[in-house]
């Protein structure tokens, strides 16, 4: 995300004339190179262990795959061709144009899929696109200098980390399709701060060098928060399709970027009447256009599978708690064998064992249920698709035999453990 310099560039007619269809060509290429990458990455992080979701193995899993180290080397590209075109033209012109990528990242993923964009779909990726559009050239946000004193960084920088850490606490107890939603409207704030951030980067780089570059702090905030944001974009990529997690992306990282440039760069916004209206007008458009995206049948149709998927990620980390729980009431049975307080330890653990292989049958259940009315659903596709969701639905059942094996023997070892201590033991009926 750049910004336009107060320099007013685009007002000065460059980028026109003669050079404008170099432009236009330009910011074209780079939207389809960073759609092609954004579509590679997804299904990438989409065969990705449902456990890692929100955690850094997320991360060193995928950079052991050729085919997503290929799709973030052409995001690069793409946003490298996009920091070209912003020195030739206005960036007004250039994001207006850059937001395509929304609609090609749409159309590549469903040639992918082999099946068809619902009319509805496209009228929603219209809909951001065109609100988008709208929003730029409403407002015409310029930015003020990337020189500015530290403490605008850390106050504006720790209000959007504040807005992304709360769009990830609310996702993480929400249903797929929102969380996907939530996550990368995460990952677009952050995205959104570190195009400002990286700016900051190369003026100390450019005007004082590589050594004072490392000295300061501006390079290694970069790193962080480009980390953090690629973390939450794959798990956005991990819970549900493109269409319910790369919208938000895009459009929270544009209205981000124009707030770092407003409130930490000191830049100016277009706020006559007619101007504050339009951007209003284009922000509710872009939300309409969101929801029709989050709704579509590309991934209402996969919602069974997606929170089997979900629940599987969550039974595998419930069972990881209750193997270390296990090993701890373990060792305090074995130390305080005989005691009074050695018993009363014993049962306080063994209670906080029983809820949690309680909540594992609730899990199992859950995932099973909506196995079933997956496998119903798949009758209706067409051949293609069933074949394609046969194909991770095979995957998927491996994973829940592990989750079933595992709940197994935690809910024998639990039992064996009350019995040597002399501990009543009811976990309920075995999943």
């Amino acid at each position: 995300m750049a910004w336009e310099g107060s320099d007013c560039r685009g007002d000065s007619g460059r980028g026109y004339g003669g050079g404008q269809l170099v432009v236009y060509s330009l910011i074209l290429v780079a939207a389809l190179f960073v759609a092609v990458g954004e579509v590679i990455q997804q299904r990438s992080a989409a065969t990705a262990p449902p456990e890692h979701n929100l955690s850094l193995r997320l991360l060193v899993w995928l950079v052991r795959r050729p085919r997503w180290l290929a799709g973030v080397a052409s995001s690069t590209g793409g946003n490298a061709l996009f920091a070209m075109a912003v020195g030739l033209a206005s960036l007004a012109l250039v994001e207006a144009v850059f937001v395509v990528r929304l609609l090609f990242a749409l159309i590549l993923a469903a040639a992918w899929g082999r099946h068809r964009i619902p009319a509805r779909d496209l009228l929603g990726a219209l809909a951001i696109t065109v609100g988008l559009v709208a929003f730029i050239f409403a407002a015409r946000p310029r930015r003020g200098s990337v020189a500015v004193p530290d403490l605008h960084w850390i106050l504006g920088g720790g209000c959007i980390l504040a807005l992304a850490l709360g769009f990830t606490v609310i996702a993480k107890g929400s249903a797929p399709a929102r969380k996907a939603v939530l996550l990368g409207a995460a990952a677009g704030s952050l995205f959104g701060l570190q195009a400002s951030l990286t700016q900051s980067s190369m003026q100390v780089l450019t005007h004082r060098g590589i050594v004072a570059l490392l000295m300061t702090w501006q390079g290694y905030a970069v790193i962080a928060v480009a980390l953090l944001g690629m973390l939450l974009v794959q798990s956005a990529f991990e819970v549900a399709p493109l269409p319910a997690s790369y919208p938000a992306v895009v459009t929270t990282e544009l209205i981000v970027g124009v707030a770092v440039g407003i409130f930490i760069l000191n830049g100016t916004l277009r706020l006559g009447t007619v101007a504050v209206a339009a951007t209003a007008v284009s922000l509710l458009v872009m939300i309409g256009g969101i929801y029709l995206l989050t709704t579509s049948p590309l991934v209402t149709g996969q919602l069974d599978r997606l929170i089997r998927q979900q629940d599987v990620g969550l039974a595998l980390r419930i069972e990881q708690r209750l193997a270390r729980e296990l090993e701890l009431a373990d060792r305090a049975a074995q130390r305080m064998a005989g005691a009074r307080v050695g018993a009363t330890l014993l049962r306080r653990e063994l209670r906080r064992i029983e809820d949690g292989i309680e909540r594992l049958r609730v899990l199992q259940d859950d995932i099973r249920r909506h196995r079933d009315a997956e496998e119903q659903r798949s009758r209706a596709l067409p051949a293609q698709q069933r074949r394609e969701c046969a194909a991770s639905a095979r995957a998927l059942l491996e994973r829940e035999r592990v989750v079933d094996e595992h709940a197994q023997r935690l809910r024998a070892r639990a039992h064996a453990l009350a019995t040597a201590g002399g501990v009543a033991w009811s976990p309920g009926p075995e999943g």
